[in-house]
């Protein structure tokens, strides 16, 4: 039986970076005052939908889609902030006296497979409510930033841009029909579709023919409104007064429909075609789309398959205590059980009947810091033999000073 393609098995040898990537983002999200959420893996179809954007491909040929037993669509989340903003609206979040949420936890696209794009894949994503300041659009990138640099990511570069609101975008649209229908015939299949639908997905589109027509395109810098320029310039000052480097590109669009004003990628050259690893934006007219009150809003979003894969590996012991159980089970349970009470750490006891020098063999292995070994006459007497693994010296004590010395070690 295999795995479906497009799917990954989280392995233990995987966990250590899982649990460093992890550990990192929460304190750095907390840190700035961001509280978790966690929203359903399923959800109404319709929420991605006028959510996400009916014209974007995530909608049109990405989402894992079904009608469940009282024949009513439904969907596996592929993207994080709709599923937010609707729990934002139907439990009345806008009443709490703080409005950053983060969340981590898998999402789902039918995607073709490849390094750092899975069809069940995790993110960490953030989301923030009811701020107009263009100060929090920098601090989330400062954030990001930050979180990537205590994980020790490095040579990433920062891209933003400027893609309008619901008052400027309109016209922009409609120059960009009318530019991009004189070069249709150079377009790819999935850009002549969008050409009436969502234009400016062209602009981001990877197929060569497309990028060649999508360079000499319109920008929306000739029809920003005034208050899309001011607030993307403000995000600019405040980005250059916390010696942020980044880069304009005019084509930076992201993928969904609901993005308005301020946008932005953190890349990397080292996984290939798929080198965005964060990206985020605003997005001021989503609550409002779906049923809630006219509400700013701003969020990112983090690949987690993507930043485990440029983690360096750490050498990390899997476990503090192998206990070498030669035939004393009961005392070498006991043992156990009195060590992770008293220290609260991480003790594995082997229960298979091996010879001394095997038992040391496998715990080079898993790398452990300490063996505990214990036979007949250890438990006779009510000793314990303890190697250090690190220096290899090696003493015996009997089991209550045994016990006190590890409580002091780890102190």
């Amino acid at each position: 039986m295999e795995i479906l393609r497009g799917f990954k098995d989280t392995l233990p040898t995987d966990m250590e970076k899982w649990h460093r990537l992890e550990k990192a983002a929460k304190e750095i999200l907390e840190s700035f005052g961001f509280k978790e959420i966690r929203t359903p893996i399923l959800e109404k179809t319709s929420l991605f939908a006028r959510g996400v954007g009916e014209a974007t491909d995530i909608v049109e040929k990405e989402m894992y889609t079904f009608f469940d037993k009282s024949n009513e669509s439904v969907t596996m989340r592929p993207e994080g902030t709709a599923g937010v903003v609707r729990s934002y609206i139907d439990n009345h979040l806008e009443n709490l006296p703080y409005k950053k949420f983060y969340y981590i936890g898998p999402m789902f696209r039918y995607e073709r497979p490849q390094k750092g794009r899975l069809r069940q894949f995790n993110q960490i994503g953030v989301e923030v409510f009811g701020i107009e300041n263009p100060s929090i659009d920098a601090e989330l990138v400062y954030m990001d930033k930050m979180m990537l640099e205590k994980l020790g990511i490095e040579d990433l570069r920062i891209e933003i841009n400027n893609i309008g609101c619901r008052k400027c975008r309109p016209e922009y649209m409609n120059e960009l029909k009318s530019y991009f229908k004189k070069h249709e015939e150079s377009l790819c299949e999935d850009c002549r579709r969008r050409l009436d639908k969502n234009p400016l997905r062209i602009l981001d589109c990877k197929n060569k023919e497309c990028k060649a027509v999508a360079n000499k395109a319109p920008k929306i810098t000739q029809f920003a409104c005034t208050d899309c320029k001011d607030h993307y310039n403000k995000v600019k000052e405040r980005l250059q007064s916390l010696d942020i480097k980044f880069t304009e590109n005019p084509h930076l669009v992201r993928g969904l429909d609901y993005y308005t004003k301020f946008v932005f990628e953190i890349i990397t050259d080292k996984l290939g075609a798929q080198g965005t690893v964060s990206a985020g934006g605003r997005y001021d007219g989503l609550v409002e789309e779906l049923g809630g009150k006219d509400t700013p809003g701003i969020g990112f979003a983090s690949g987690c398959e993507r930043l485990v894969e440029l983690l360096k590996t750490k050498e990390e012991k899997l476990f503090d205590y192998y206990i070498a159980n030669l035939n004393s089970d009961e005392y070498a349970l006991d043992i156990a059980k009195q060590l992770i009470k008293t220290t609260k750490k991480r003790v594995y006891v082997e229960y298979e009947k091996r010879s001394l020098k095997s038992m040391m063999k496998k715990a080079g292995k898993i790398n452990v810091s300490y063996v505990v070994i214990i036979g007949e006459n250890e438990k006779n007497n009510n000793k314990v033999i303890l190697k250090n693994m690190d220096n290899s010296t090696q003493n015996e004590y009997d089991l209550k000073t045994f016990l006190d010395n590890e409580v002091k070690r780890w102190l």
